[in-house]
Formats: structure tokens, sequence, C-alpha cells
């Protein structure tokens, strides 16, 4: 290791001091009026205070532009004062390395989250009877669940004159470590994986055109002894264009269509080979120094995480923020998230959040921060009282780190 780094220092521009080290710890004091997500049933409109404390260490190694190592660790600890059952602690980590060097840049992104929570999913009920679980499957309630979320890439890119080549690679994992019961009302939970690579070609500087092809698998795993018969396999066409055609414009545009072929076992009316669309789209306009308008899309097919089904992800997200100052500023959003699952299954969620937030920073390495927001959520199913619910959301958070 001392003679790698010898060498890494001797490299052209290598950087006198290439340690960095960084700390901090936010507290967040938050109050939720819908903790489980339920207007309905035994489990409605449960309230709660909630608190939260992240302290931060991380550290950056950069002896050249060659080669970049920035390594982080926060863990979340989470305390709801009135449902104790959601309490949990987010542990976070990151390992993000990279570098350029005449002509090609590299990225290999790492990420892992360990949710340690409880080993239970939420049980929904209603009169002693079964309720339908909220729209989406309730991410908020499946995050506070026991788990292991794994994500890990790789980028590399070429310049070859005005052409670039640029092969890339993505894994990620969630497993869920609750356990799986056959009780009424119980949410079981279905790890996850997906495996993809491919290559992208094109021509380009600050703006960039090109073609790309993906292969991948994603994997279900079984729920209750059964196996799932939606593991699948996909090819991906895309044509992508990305950069910064003017100082207050930036792209990131990416889209095309997704071959599917999906295991045998489907139900009758599930064709196992399919055409779906794919597309990632970002836009952030900058019509001031302080302003920035910012545009999201996003669509793509997953396996589901609560039930053998598969599904369509999309998101639609829209954001304003304006700096009053050096100290002071604020902002709005909303978010149409939207999950469509495919046929027979008869199912469309939407869950609608509205968001705004003021951020004060009176010291450097201290900041306040005021938040709001309410969810929404509607279900074209036939039982949906147990989808379909209201949420509010409000939040105090004070960070410092040096």
């Amino acid at each position: 290791m001392r003679h790698l780094i010898l060498f890494l220092l001797a490299l052209p521009g290598a950087h006198a001091e290439p340690w960095k080290a960084s700390a901090g710890v936010a507290v967040k004091e938050a109050y939720d009026d819908n903790v489980f997500l339920q207007d309905y049933g035994e489990q409605a409109r449960r309230k709660s205070w909630v608190t939260s404390v992240t302290p931060s260490i991380g550290t950056t190694f950069q002896p050249s532009p060659a080669f970049k190592a920035s390594l982080s660790y926060a863990p979340e600890v989470v305390r709801y004062h009135h449902e104790p059952s959601e309490n949990h602690v987010a542990h976070r980590w990151s390992a993000n390395l990279g570098g350029k060097s005449e002509g090609t840049a590299w990225e290999l992104p790492n990420s892992a989250v360990w949710i340690d929570g409880s080993r239970s999913g939420p049980t929904y009920t209603r009169s002693g009877a079964a309720a339908e679980v909220p729209a989406l499957g309730g991410i908020p309630v499946r995050d506070r669940r026991d788990a292991l979320i794994l994500r890990n890439g790789f980028k590399l890119t070429r310049s070859l004159g005005p052409l670039f080549i640029r092969p890339v690679f993505s894994s990620y994992a969630h497993e869920f470590r609750t356990l799986q019961r056959n009780q009424t009302g119980y949410e079981n939970y279905v790890d996850r994986y997906e495996l993809g690579g491919g290559m992208d070609a094109g021509a380009g500087d600050k703006t960039k055109f090109f073609l790309g092809y993906r292969v991948g698998r994603q994997q279900q795993s079984e729920l209750l002894g059964a196996p799932s018969p939606y593991s699948n396999t996909y090819h991906r066409a895309l044509a992508g264009l990305e950069g910064a055609p003017a100082g207050w414009l930036k792209l990131n545009l990416l889209a095309g269509p997704d071959f599917r072929h999906f295991n045998t076992g489907v139900p009758s009316g599930f064709h196992r080979k399919r055409t779906l669309p794919y597309y990632d789209v970002s836009v952030t306009v900058l019509p001031t120094s302080r302003d920035a308008l910012s545009a999201s899309s996003r669509r793509y097919a997953q396996p589901a995480f609560s039930s053998h089904s598969v599904y369509e992800d999309l998101v639609h997200e829209f954001t304003a923020k304006h700096a009053f100052g050096e100290t002071v500023s604020a902002g709005a959003g909303f978010k149409i998230y939207a999950g469509l699952w495919l046929q027979p299954a008869q199912r469309r969620d939407w869950v609608y959040t509205s968001s705004a937030w003021l951020s004060l920073t009176p010291v450097k390495g201290v900041s306040a921060d005021l938040s709001y927001s309410r969810d929404w959520a509607s279900s074209a199913t036939a039982n949906k009282d147990g989808r379909e619910y209201k949420r509010h959301l409000v939040f105090l958070g004070l960070k410092y780190g040096i």
C-alpha cells in the first residue's frame, strides 16, 4: 500500500495534501400524522413525534486527478415516540472511486444501507379481516424494516478525438430480513436483485449525444416457499443526450425500448415476451444565479417487493429553488409516483406529494431546515379503502459539519 501511495503521488498533477476528512451531526424532530399510511381500520391515522440523530464521518483521498477515493459512514437513529415498532437505525456507507487521465475518465460508485429495524412486516386489518396494503406497498413503512440494500456501478469513458465509447455496469440487491408469514393482513416482503451492463458510443464534449445497449437480468425470490415466475432478462436499446448546451441549461436524456423475456409459469393472460418503454430524463434551468428550476421523469419495469407480480415504476418530479442571499434559501416541489402493474393484475396506484422548505445557514458549517410535505394516494382497484390515504409530515432539522 505504501508503494502504491508513493506511485500515485508521483503522477502528474499530484496533490500536495491528498487527504481530507469531514465529520458532522444532524438532528431532526418531525411530526407524522399517519405513520402506517392508513385512513381506515385498526392502523388508521396513527400519529407520532419522530426524533432522528445522524452522526457522519468521511474521508477523501486524491493524490492526483487520475485517482480519487471517497469513503463515508452515517448511521441514522430514528425513534417513534408513540409507535415504538417503527424504531430503527439506518446504517449508510458509501465508497466511491474515480479519476481522469489522458482522455479517460472512470467512476466506481458503491453504496450500502443496512436498516436495523423490526423483523416483522406491518399488519393491516379492518374489523379483524385483512385490509389492503397502502398504495405502492407503503414504501415509507417498508423502509423502517430490517433490510440490506446494495448498489454498485462502473462507468469508463474513453475519448477518441470527437468520439467516445463508454462501457457501463450496474447491480442492485434488496434483501429483506423480515419474516414471511401466512397471517391475516400481514405484509410479506420479497427480495429482488438486478444485474446489468452494456456499452455507449457517441460524440460531443460539453454536450454528448450517444447510442447505447444494455443487457441484464432481474430476479425475484420466493414468497411463502413458492418460486416467482416474474424473474426476467432484458435487452434495452437507448439513445441519449447529456451535458450543458448553455450555461443556464443542464440536460440528461435517456430513452429507448425495453425487450423483456419472463420466466415460465406466469399466469394466463400474462405475455412472457413484452416490449416496454424505458426513459430517465432530467432538465435543470438556471434563470438567474439565485434560482434553479428542475424537472425529471423516469419509467422502468421491475418485480414488486410485496407480491409475486411486476410493475412499471413511473415518477415525475418538479422543484423550484431560490436563494435570498448567502444564508437563506427556500424551495417547493411536487412529485407524482405511480405504480402500473402489468396485466392481468388489475392495479394502478398513484401517490402525489407536495412539499416546501426553508433553509438557513447563519455561519459556515451550521444549517437549519424547516420542511412540510403532504401525501395523498389514490388507487384504481376494486378494494381500495386500505390503499388510499392522506399524510402530513413536518420537520425541523439542525446540522453541524466540519
